[in-house]
């Protein structure tokens, strides 16, 4: 049982990273300037943005959530089983995903997503990690109708992010990696001395909040199915998992009402973002269980390797768009973007079947780990 709950939570990471590296692809290529672009872009490239938009940005990071809360309940398990202290390692994995997060967003890329997980693991070590299932669900549909609350008042879908100027695409298309630095962080790197202090202090602990209200809902969700035990014996959810299923197009009806710009489009369409998140794990269980092999096949092996694949997407991805690379910031439509996607995973996921047939964890993964548990993890299968 315990194999079959963890080669699930991995292709299900692994089915996520695909997602996530389409979703950021608009970012990696047009930066904040993405909505912008379909004023000018031909129909492909207007078929292209809505469908990223629509079936994946969104949706794929509470995936990730529920999985990041699922491992989290049943590590803390493991540990308890064998009357073993976890405490000391939740807080360390905290403080080695926020400093991970915040070296990948300073040096980087400013779409980072670790320092958003190690802020909340911080506000779960507090708050949430001895608590009855009730409680776990509860708290999760409070912090979501937060969201919803926040959305049916939020601004035009369109206008959530001020776009780029002239000068500032400039800089990524031909900038150096200095430039480019610059005007990602130079606001905050241009003060100095106790100010700074305050600053970062100030605004680390807006992050902090901001990011539980992001992603601990589905943090919260994977947590209480872990306490239940749900996904060790697929079989015997498989009716449950094909009615949940059928949420992914009413996921993806509610998602698709952007295309309209009606006063109610950011409402719906976050909505429409949970909706499908949940409708799309029930759907890939049904579909684990059925063709289980060919999952762990393809999916598994990407998801063991999900923090260094994370992180390649990135180096990967600036290096091709950014001036210091390739420079071909904002030359490229969205549909190639959709195509250079695809073959970025597809040379992770091959590289990833490479490498665990002779190591067992990550380069980066093994220097998280070292941190966490204070000792060299075993490398070779």
């Amino acid at each position: 049982m315990k194999v079959e709950r963890v080669d699930l939570m991995d292709a299900l990471r692994g089915f996520a990273l695909i997602g996530i590296l389409l979703a950021n692809m608009l970012h990696f290529q047009f930066g904040s300037s993405g909505a912008e672009i379909i004023e000018s872009a031909n129909a492909l490239n207007k078929v292209s943005y809505y469908f990223v938009k629509i079936v994946i940005e969104g949706s794929v990071y509470p995936i990730f959530g529920f999985v990041f809360g699922y491992v989290l309940i049943k590590m803390i398990e493991s540990r308890e089983n064998a009357e073993l202290k976890y405490k000391n390692i939740v807080f360390r994995r905290a403080v080695g995903l926020s400093i991970l997060g915040a070296l990948h967003l300073t040096l980087l890329w400013e779409g980072d997503v670790l320092l958003t997980y190690g802020s909340t693991l911080f506000v779960l070590l507090l708050f949430f990690l001895k608590r009855r299932v009730k409680t776990y669900f509860v708290w999760g549909i409070i912090l979501t109708a937060i969201l919803g609350v926040g959305a049916f008042f939020g601004s035009n879908f369109v206008q959530l992010m001020k776009p780029l100027t002239a000068a500032e695409i400039m800089i990524y298309q031909e900038g150096t990696y200095v430039e480019i630095l610059t005007q990602r962080v130079g606001e905050i790197i241009g003060g100095g001395g106790i100010g700074l202090v305050f600053t970062l202090l100030i605004i680390w602990i807006a992050f902090l909040i901001v990011s539980f209200l992001a992603v601990g809902p589905f943090v919260l969700f994977g947590m209480g199915m872990a306490k239940k035990d749900a996904f060790i014996q697929l079989e015997k959810g498989l009716q449950s998992y094909k009615k949940v299923a059928l949420l992914v197009p009413v996921g993806l009806l509610l998602k698709g009402s952007i295309i309209f710009d009606t006063p109610f489009s950011l409402f719906m369409y976050s909505a429409g973002t949970y909706v499908l998140a949940i409708g799309y794990i029930a759907l890939f269980a049904w579909l684990f269980n059925r063709y289980q092999t060919q999952m762990n096949h393809y999916f598994a092996p990407i998801g063991k390797l999900s923090l260094t694949n994370y992180l390649m997407q990135t180096i990967i991805c600036t290096t091709i768009f950014y001036g210091y690379g390739f420079g071909l910031f904002g030359k490229l439509g969205v549909f190639v973007g959709i195509l250079l996607s695809i073959i970025i995973y597809g040379i992770q996921l091959k590289i990833s079947q490479l490498y665990l047939k002779r190591f067992s964890i990550g380069p980066v993964e093994m220097i998280l780990r070292s941190f966490v548990y204070l000792r060299k993890p075993r490398k070779v299968n």
